[in-house]
């Protein structure tokens, strides 16, 4: 067999196979990237020019190379061996383990095509800007809030924190995909985000991107109507852990669904880590391609469900303490009781709670509790030892605006009235920006509409908006953590 006589070739054979390898390298060169050709062809030589066969057999040290080179090279290899040497030759591709190491068939391709060493400094300068490129590009950045450290553990998350934990020690080799799900509210995203925050602490070289599904499809959509869809792949070329929030909405996306799976696949050979998350697990998946979820499943699928009363009062606890505020341990186990399913709405909780606080001057009580509850959709009973209960009410999740407004209101610490009246304070514009946002996507509003809610604003001042908070959520870290809430008591 090929293998076992290619260590007995003598020097003038060895010469010539590396003279056809070096000859085909330098056509290549003319039209691929010289530092592609050096990624995937560094520990690929020739092993046999057979005459008979007419073929030309190239030696790859294993199956991954094996597929990238296939993959980048097959057609463009044949090309230059076809000029180079002879014009009825076909190539073949076959694993030849010894390539892994220094062998005297292999060819130095930086010396042969001029590829100078990248100094330390100079590579880290080419990364940041790449970052930097990439943040703008996709518009989506990293909270420095969400870290392992502000991650509250309790029995049934256990699994997707450990998970979460060892691929940021070891990214695309351990859990790769990595696939977390749950229901709303329960903390995925702030694991994922997480996880892109340690691993930038731990290997800064790396470039990190996070995207809601939401803004995958619609960077997709955009491109393809502007004929510029290779534009936006090449980009994920660059990334080397790529996190995909709510994959769910790729449902019925089918020209999305085929791309995905590509940028799924090309990640996978490179051993590029994935996260992904999820409403439910793969196989509950909703009109996605069967093979896309296959691959979701290809790894660790690690469930995240909602934790008990215990460890409600130790997350409500744990916001607090991170906040510098307290409140009366009794408030805690109302919230803890009635709250069950949603981790984040506790924290909304919390943040309407403390606003009432810092507005009113005074310690808030049961009342004030209740009133909270409420406003997050709770229908309040009346018992007969004139004690009060709450029970979820119908109107959550449901598209009743004037809700979501006092729910805002109340939130920032603020009135109603203010969110429409005329005030230019930042945190009364930036609240009612957020709103007429909301109406235009989520209500589907007319700018008219709009307008006269909030005070009988004009087209302009609408679309100005509008426009202006869809920036701010691109770049300001707070407002788009607070839209997501919004988003998420609509049921979205």
């Amino acid at each position: 067999m090929l293998l076992d006589v290619v260590e007995q070739y003598d020097a003038e054979k060895i010469a010539l196979f590396r003279s056809v390898w070096e000859r085909t390298l330098l056509h290549l060169a003319q039209q691929q990237d010289h530092k592609k050709i050096l990624s995937f062809l560094c520990k690929v030589g020739i092993l046999d020019l057979d005459e008979q066969d007419k073929m030309v057999v190239f030696g790859v040290p294993n199956e991954f190379v094996l597929t990238q080179a296939k993959k980048f090279f097959a057609k463009s290899l044949k090309e230059s061996i076809n000029e180079v040497y002879n014009p009825h030759f076909s190539i073949k591709f076959v694993i030849y383990a010894k390539f892994s190491n220094t062998n005297a068939l292999l060819v130095d391709l930086k010396k042969l095509l001029h590829i100078k060493e990248t100094k330390a400094s100079e590579l880290s300068v080419e990364k940041n800007h790449l970052k930097n490129e990439l943040s703008d590009f996709f518009g989506i950045l990293f909270d420095p809030k969400f870290t392992f450290d502000t991650f509250v553990v309790w029995a049934t998350n256990n699994i997707a924190f450990s998970a979460a934990k060892a691929v940021t020690a070891n990214p695309g080799k351990a859990y790769n995909p990595l696939f977390l799900y749950g229901t709303v509210g329960l903390g995925k995203t702030h694991l994922m985000q997480a996880i892109g925050n340690d691993i930038m602490a731990k290997y800064p070289e790396k470039v990190v991107v996070y995207l809601p599904t939401s803004k995958l499809i619609d960077e997709i959509v955009t491109a393809i109507k502007a004929n510029k869809l290779p534009n936006v792949l090449k980009k994920f070329d660059d990334v080397d852990v790529l996190l995909i929030d709510d994959v769910q909405f790729l449902a019925d996306k089918d020209k999305t669904q085929e791309i995905f799976h590509n940028i799924f696949n090309d990640f996978q050979l490179k051993q590029k880590q994935i996260i992904l998350s999820s409403d439910r697990p793969p196989k509950e998946l909703i009109h996605i391609e069967p093979r896309l979820k296959s691959r979701f499943a290809l790894w660790l699928v690690a469930d995240i469900k909602s934790p008990d009363f215990e460890t409600r009062i130790a997350i409500l606890q744990s916001k607090l303490m991170n906040k510098g505020e307290d409140l009366d341990f009794n408030l805690l186990e109302i919230l803890a009781k009635y709250i069950k399913e949603n981790v984040r709405e506790l924290e909304w909780a919390l943040n309407i709670l403390l606003s009432r606080k810092a507005i009113l001057s005074k310690e808030v009580d049961q009342k004030d509790v209740y009133e909270c509850l409420k406003t997050l959709g709770y229908k309040i009973e009346q018992t007969n030892d004139a004690t009060q209960t709450a029970v979820q009410s119908n109107t959550k999740g449901t598209k009743n605006f004037d809700l979501l407004v006092d729910m805002v209101a109340q939130y920032y610490g603020l009135s109603v009235q203010e969110l429409k009246s005329e005030s230019r304070k930042k945190e009364i514009t930036n609240a009612r920006q957020l709103l007429m946002l909301l109406s235009k996507k989520y209500f589907q509003w007319t700018l008219e509409r709009i307008g006269d809610y909030f005070g009988g604003k004009w087209h302009a001042a609408v679309i100005y908006a509008i426009n202006n908070t869809e920036k701010k959520l691109k770049k300001d870290h707070d407002i788009a953590h607070d839209y997501e809430v919004f988003v998420d008591w609509l049921g979205k």
